[in-house]
């Protein structure tokens, strides 16, 4: 029993090793400045792959599970990021749903509401996608005829 905890621990370790060689090399991916340099990390990455196929795959994985359930656990208003502050979320919510703008601002940030986290039934994020869409093509048609 202690060998194969052993085991295990060590195979965990290694994974979290080869998670940190990943994260690492996309790191310094993100801050390269020349053609070169992501060239030179992309052989990097290639060669770490190279190393051990299979926990490459699994540590890479689980890198991407991780990035999904942040995501997940991004408020809508962190998702939609600046655009809050580039257009009036008050118009948004008037024209498009009908309603207040704290009603949005509510299910924007996740705000507790009566005892539960507000958020958008399917219904409603299918109209602010329209409202986003259609503002788009306003402001596309604004920027032409310009």
């Amino acid at each position: 029993m202690y060998n194969q905890q052993k085991f295990i621990s060590f195979a965990v370790l290694l994974e979290y090793d080869m998670k940190e060689r990943i994260q690492a090399l996309a790191a310094r991916n993100r801050a390269a400045k020349t053609e070169e340099e992501k060239q030179g990390i992309a052989l990097e990455m290639e060669a770490l792959k190279n190393e051990n196929p299979k926990e490459f795959t699994e540590a890479l994985e689980s890198l991407v599970k991780t990035t999904a359930k942040e995501v997940e656990n991004l408020t809508m208003a962190e998702r939609m990021g600046e655009i809050t502050k580039m257009v009036s979320m008050a118009y948004i919510a008037k024209k498009y749903f009908g309603k207040s703008r704290s009603w949005l601002a509510h299910k924007l940030n996740g705000n507790t509401v009566n005892g539960k986290a507000a958020q958008f039934s399917d219904e409603e994020l299918s109209t602010l996608k329209s409202a986003l869409s259609d503002m788009s093509q306003k402001l596309g048609s604004m920027s032409v005829s310009l």
